[in-house]
């Protein structure tokens, strides 16, 4: 159904299985879950034990959960997919969508990254990227609101948890060379984060003032 085989990722038929069951139940959209699988994909060859779909916090489900000896990782793909009544205000819908997300996922993870397809750039709001010890109370405020903004009912069951959510990278899912890039703002705890992913220090790229790992 994804138009992948198994013999070719040994190791990710329980992925595989859980994606081709949730896109013939209508659970998610094929091209969603072909993301999700290149994302495993690529953690699984790093040296990660994946999942999909995976529980968090009872009612929320990672799009890609994976673990490893050095710490856990978790993927929120997004497509940019924008539902017809939220259309006039795209881009704003979209920083809410990833606010939520940071809400609802990154307080359960070492690492948070919300994945895209390569030909797409995502607006992250500027407070997720921020070290948390750095924020103020507007800060937080503002997380809160658009966490609110995206869906009221789901966000407010999680929004105590706001002021420890956080972004901290991104992925570009290369789709025709089934490849995954991560940049990584060296804003906190740089190392750490490098060592995740196994990115060496030879990836880290000096830009302006904000220094990134790329990998």
């Amino acid at each position: 159904m994804l138009g992948f085989t198994v013999d070719s990722f040994n190791g990710l038929s329980r992925v595989l299985d859980v994606l081709e069951l949730e896109v013939s139940r209508g659970g998610i959209a094929r091209y969603h879950a072909m993301l999700q699988f290149l994302v495993a994909l690529d953690l699984h060859r790093r040296g990660f034990d994946v999942s999909v779909e995976e529980p968090v916090d009872g009612g929320f489900k990672a799009d890609v959960y994976a673990e490893s000896p050095m710490g856990r990782v978790i993927v929120e793909v997004e497509t940019g997919y924008v539902p017809p009544d939220r259309m006039y205000e795209l881009e704003g819908f979209l920083e809410a969508k990833i606010a939520f997300k940071a809400v609802a996922y990154s307080a359960y993870t070492d690492l948070f990254i919300v994945a895209t397809p390569s030909h797409m750039s995502l607006s992250i709001p500027g407070e997720l990227l921020k070290p948390i010890e750095s924020r103020d109370v507007r800060d937080v405020i503002a997380i809160r609101e658009l966490a609110l903004r995206y869906d009221k009912a789901r966000a407010s069951r999680v929004l105590w948890r706001a002021h420890v959510s956080r972004v901290d990278g991104l992925a570009y899912i290369n789709v025709s060379d089934r490849k995954v890039y991560y940049i990584i703002p060296i804003n906190s705890s740089p190392t750490l984060r490098a060592q995740i992913l196994n990115c060496s220090q030879d990836s880290w790229v000096a830009d302006g003032e904000s220094p990134l790992i790329i990998c």
